[in-house]
């Protein structure tokens, strides 16, 4: 008798349902769980658990369970160095980890004697995602290779990446060499071994993902740096495809990213991390309205001075004052004209507790790449609710989000 033992790539912002597989001819005295969780290499782990759960009374359940998730959602640190590589990165640390559980089960049996049940369970590997109610209990995030939707509106000068999740390093990505291609929508196509870029059986957390640059100014320094023969420059075409091969050249997920250009107005981008645990990326192309709200308190003083001439203030005598002021920014912004398909990508958004917004763009075109330069502010959705649209409805679909700077403008707090 042992603890069920999770298994693929489990988001912590879902439930981790850690249970028992016993039967219920035993009555339960302890359920002891040491919980660790770690980055870098899988046999490294830590000598002492980050959390452990001991109870030993209250079981009115003859299957015990613990939910471990919420224990775990503050070990994650996403990096924003990793957003903008111009060529096949790993992950940051702290973006994934290892996790493994040691458990001691204690029962009395039908003797009844004490006896104790002690083990581990798998190593297996977690992320700052979620997943949806009927996925079912500890859904695997890492089921597909893109952990991104299957397409992608972006503008000329946004940056974006693709993370191409490898699975654990005991999955067959080990012995099969896959591949990346890329096909443009005049028909020009390359193809790059992920292999030529990454250690695909290195064991280290950070670097069971790979991010494949994917908008136009990463991907066109990719391909400069790679010397891409035949794939046309991607400023110039009208959508590309990123397709992940196997050995064989048949594809095993893929997405499109269309290139949509916006005469009027200024594209915003906005990036986040989604339901996977990744960076991902919605640029907003229509109408952005902008508004700032000041606060302020008051107090009231004492006006004037005493002296030897008595009692007197001056015409300009300030008696009620004001002070803390903070100014803060809000931003509506549109999405343009969609799909019905994108809602996903909305929702994801609006759950995600990172988001930021791209400011101070200066990328340009540098002969045959970009000079890429850019800022970042924290945001947060200010939007709580939205309805879903749909074409039969609506017919033409776009969705409105208010967002509002993390920070005050005048201050750090």
């Amino acid at each position: 008798m042992a603890l069920i033992s999770p298994t693929g790539l489990l988001g912590v912002r879902s439930p981790i349902m850690i249970s028992w597989d016993g039967t219920s001819s035993v009555t339960m005295q302890q359920f002891k769980l040491e919980i660790y969780a770690w980055t870098g290499a899988k046999g490294s782990r830590p000598s002492d658990p980050v959390y452990t759960i001991d109870r030993t009374s209250g079981f009115v359940d003859v299957y015990p369970n613990a939910d471990i998730a919420p224990l775990l959602q503050d070990l994650f640190n996403q990096k924003l160095d990793k957003i903008s590589v111009e060529e096949p990165d790993n992950l940051g640390t702290d973006s994934v980890l290892w996790m493994q559980i040691d458990y001691t089960i204690g029962y009395t049996d039908s003797t009844p004697a004490s006896v104790q049940d002690t083990g581990s369970t798998d190593k297996v590997l977690i992320t700052d995602g979620y997943s949806d109610f009927l996925d079912g209990v500890n859904k695997d995030l890492g089921a597909v290779f893109l952990v991104q939707g299957d397409e992608r509106y972006l503008s000329g000068l946004d940056t974006y990446n693709l993370p191409v999740f490898l699975g654990d390093t005991g999955s067959d990505f080990q012995s099969d060499h896959r591949k990346i291609k890329y096909t443009g929508s005049d028909a020009s196509t390359d193809t790059f071994l992920i292999s030529d870029f990454v250690d695909r059986t290195s064991n280290l957390a950070e670097n069971r993902v790979v991010l494949i640059p994917a908008g136009v100014p990463n991907l066109t320094n990719f391909n400069a740096i790679e010397g891409a023969a035949t794939f046309t420059d991607p400023d110039g075409l009208d959508w590309y495809d990123i397709e992940i091969l196997d050995n064989s050249n048949v594809v095993q997920d893929s997405i499109r990213i269309y290139n949509q250009c916006e005469a009027k107005y200024s594209p915003v981008q906005l990036q986040y991390v989604n339901r996977n645990g990744m960076w991902d990326s919605l640029t907003f192309f229509k109408r952005k309205d902008e508004d700032i709200a000041i606060s302020k308190e008051t107090y009231r003083q004492q006006v004037g001075s005493a002296s030897s001439s008595g009692y007197t203030w001056a015409d300009n005598s300030r008696g009620l004052r004001t002070y803390n002021h903070e100014v803060r920014k809000t931003t509506t912004l549109n999405t343009g004209f969609v799909n019905e398909g994108l809602i996903d990508e909305i929702q994801d958004m609006m759950m995600s507790e990172y988001v930021i917004m791209t400011i101070n763009r200066t990328t340009y075109r540098d002969g045959v790449g970009y000079v890429i330069g850019q800022d970042f502010r924290a945001v947060n959705i200010t939007t709580g609710s939205l309805r879903v649209q749909k074409h039969i409805n609506d017919k033409t679909i776009n969705y409105t989000l208010q967002v509002e700077f993390a920070t005050p403008e005048n201050a750090m707090l």
